[in-house]
C-alpha cells in the first residue's frame, strides 16, 4: 500500500488518501468549524481571516488575523493543531508514515487550519504554490494534507491542480503563478472531488487553486502544512510547532489548552 502511494505521489504530485475520519468524527469537525466562526467557541491568539467584501482575492485584507465577530466568511482560521479534535490528524498512521518517509522523524507543522469557501461571494483562489522563496524560513514546507470536512466538488470549489508540475521546482519566486507560465508546459487541469472526510496529500510545489463557491452552503476543508522541524523563521528565530519527534506536541499540552482556551503566540511576525 504505502510503497504504491509513495510512487505515485512522486510521479503525479499528489495521492488520494481516502477517507481519514469517522462520520462521528467529521460531525464533531463540521460543528467545531461553526462555533469557531461564531465566536461559541475561542482560543486566545487564534489566527482568523475574512474573505474579501467584494469578492476578489486581491482585496483580502492579509494583515487582520484576530476574531473580527460571527461570521460565516472565515474563509482561514488557523493554529488548530492545538484543537483536541483537529489534533487527530496527527494520530493516523498515514499522515505519520508519510512525515516520515518525505521528511524524517522529526516534524513540524508550518499550519494547520480551516480553510473555507464561503457560499456568501467567495473569492477565486488563482493557481499558486505553496512555497516560495520570499517567505522568511530557513527550510521550505515539504507537503500539504488537504481534507473535505463536508464534500468538495466542481460547484463548491473543489481543489484544482496542475497534475505534474511539482516536477518544475519553484517558478519565479514562487506562490501566485500566472496561468500561461505551466500551460505551455502541456500539463492539464484536474478537479479534486472529493466526498465528506477524503483527503489528498501533495507536494507543496504542486501548482494547485479552487474557484468560487457557487452554492448556498459554506465548503469546509482542513489543511496541514507539513516541514522539517529545523526550519525556523528568520526574522522571529523561532522554530514552528512540532508534531513528531522530541518535544512535539502531546496530549497534555491539549488537555491543558483545552482548559485554558489560550495558545501559544505564533512563530512568525
Amino acid at each position: 500500500m504505502s510503497i504504491k502511494l509513495l510512487n505515485q505521489y512522486y510521479k503525479n504530485g499528489y495521492i488520494r488518501l481516502g477517507s481519514l475520519f469517522t462520520d462521528n468524527q467529521l460531525k464533531k469537525l463540521n460543528q467545531r468549524a461553526e462555533d469557531l466562526m461564531s465566536g461559541k467557541i475561542k482560543y486566545k491568539n487564534m489566527f482568523f481571516q475574512l474573505e474579501s467584501t467584494d469578492g476578489k482575492y486581491l482585496s483580502i485584507n492579509k494583515n487582520s488575523e484576530t476574531f473580527k465577530g460571527p461570521s460565516v466568511r472565515y474563509r482561514k482560521i488557523k493554529d488548530l493543531e492545538y484543537d483536541n479534535l483537529f489534533y487527530k490528524i496527527f494520530q493516523k498512521k498515514i499522515v505519520r508514515f508519510f512525515s516520515e518517509k518525505l521528511i524524517g522523524k522529526n516534524v513540524s507543522c508550518m499550519r494547520a487550519m480551516i480553510f473555507n469557501k464561503t457560499y456568501k461571494n467567495s473569492s477565486i483562489l488563482p493557481f499558486h504554490q505553496d512555497v516560495s522563496n520570499d517567505w522568511s524560513m530557513s527550510i521550505k514546507p515539504k507537503f500539504t494534507i488537504w481534507v473535505s470536512l463536508n464534500g468538495a466538488n466542481k460547484k463548491n470549489g473543489c481543489l484544482r491542480i496542475i497534475k505534474g508540475s511539482h516536477t518544475l521546482g519553484i517558478i519565479n519566486n514562487g506562490h501566485l503563478i500566472k496561468k500561461s507560465q505551466f500551460e505551455l508546459k502541456g500539463k492539464p487541469i484536474e478537479y479534486i472531488e472529493l466526498k465528506k472526510g477524503e483527503a489528498i496529500i501533495f507536494d507543496n510545489h504542486l501548482v494547485h487553486g479552487s474557484d468560487r463557491n457557487k452554492t448556498k452552503k459554506n465548503r469546509l476543508a482542513f489543511t496541514v502544512c507539513m516541514l522539517d522541524s529545523k526550519s525556523i523563521h528568520l526574522k522571529t528565530k523561532k522554530k514552528y510547532n512540532k508534531i513528531y519527534g522530541k518535544g512535539a506536541i502531546d496530549k497534555n499540552l491539549i488537555l491543558k489548552i483545552q482548559k485554558t482556551k489560550e495558545i501559544p503566540s505564533k512563530v512568525y511576525s
